[in-house]
């Protein structure tokens, strides 16, 4: 998942914080980014070093395997994954770490940096995974909200560039300008705006357009709710209706050759680090802001702790 993905909107009250406000004594103190950096320094930990988190990526991309196995056994015509690339297909928690002990946070000037310095690192179990299918019949494309370029409005595509080699690098065959789909690829004008929902970029893959081929996506791989379905919802309470809703797709695929219906599997990627999660925490209208970008450190910092559910030896 690219950060600059999230869509900051005003929040409803979310009900879960306002029951956990009661009681709660409130921090008041002021506390700066450097701060508020340090709460990630554990999950960084476990992105990097714990077994748990290679076991789960490996266990992912297995059953990603076994879906495209599924998939070519009811001989399903031109079968197609799409994988999102940031903490999906490669590890961008260098560049997560760089905050630590520093009063910076994410910028997209440092960001475009790295991409360009193409030094992520293979997600565990990504690249065997991503060419088993690009060798055995299928085809992978590569959907983010990645910028093209470091500079609006030109042509140079060096940040397309730098991500096709960085995929290259660790060894993803396949990767290229028709299978990197970068935002700004295949945008729909609406309302006399450019969108560049990525629904846009997963039709070209179906009608032909991203590469004169016609695509049946099997499986959509990716650390994000919005990298399977943009409606998910803002709140936490919004997506964990979505996830149940949609329980029976999480590592399943189904075809109906009868009816000629396909749903693609969703497959999840394990991401403690940022993501919509973070920002389906805070409710922005509780201390009169419309959005999250707009909360202070201190603000975040209590409207986490007042998020979480607890029980009290004391009580």
């Amino acid at each position: 998942m690219y950060r600059p993905d999230f869509k900051f909107v005003a929040f409803s009250t979310l009900l879960a914080s306002s029951v956990l406000l009661v009681g709660l004594k409130q921090d008041t103190a002021d506390i700066t980014n450097a701060q508020l950096n340090e709460q990630s320094v554990l999950a960084l930990n476990w992105v990097q070093q714990s077994g748990e988190y290679q076991a789960l990526t490996y266990q992912a991309f297995n059953i990603s395997q076994l879906v495209f196995d599924q998939a070519k056994a009811k001989k399903v015509r031109n079968p197609a994954v799409i994988v999102d690339i940031d903490e999906t297909v490669i590890d961008n928690s260098a560049y997560q770490a760089g905050f630590i002990d520093t009063n910076n946070n994410f910028e997209p000037a440092t960001w475009n940096k790295w991409v360009a310095a193409a030094k992520a690192k293979a997600v565990p179990g990504a690249v065997k995974f991503v060419n088993y299918v690009n060798d055995n019949g299928g085809k992978v494309f590569f959907i983010s909200n990645r910028d093209r370029s470091s500079k609006k409005g030109s042509q140079n595509n060096d940040l397309e560039i730098a991500t096709i080699n960085n995929l290259k690098s660790v060894g993803f065959k396949g990767a290229n300008t028709t299978t990197v789909l970068l935002k700004g690829k295949f945008t729909k004008v609406i309302d006399g705006k450019e969108n560049t929902s990525k629904q846009w970029r997963r039709e070209a893959i179906e009608n032909g357009k991203a590469d004169g081929k016609k695509y049946t996506v099997i499986a959509l791989v990716g650390d994000n709710l919005n990298d399977f379905d943009e409606t998910a919802g803002k709140s936490n309470q919004e997506r964990r209706n979505h996830v149940n809703n949609n329980r029976q797709r999480y590592g399943i695929f189904s075809a109906d050759p009868k009816n000629k219906t396909i749903e693609p599997a969703y497959i999840a990627l394990p991401n403690p680090m940022y993501g919509n999660w973070e920002t389906g925490l805070y409710n922005p209208q509780a201390v009169k802001k419309q959005s999250p970008f707009e909360l202070s450190p201190s603000e975040k910092n209590q409207q986490r702790k007042n998020s979480l559910s607890r029980w009290l030896s004391n009580k």
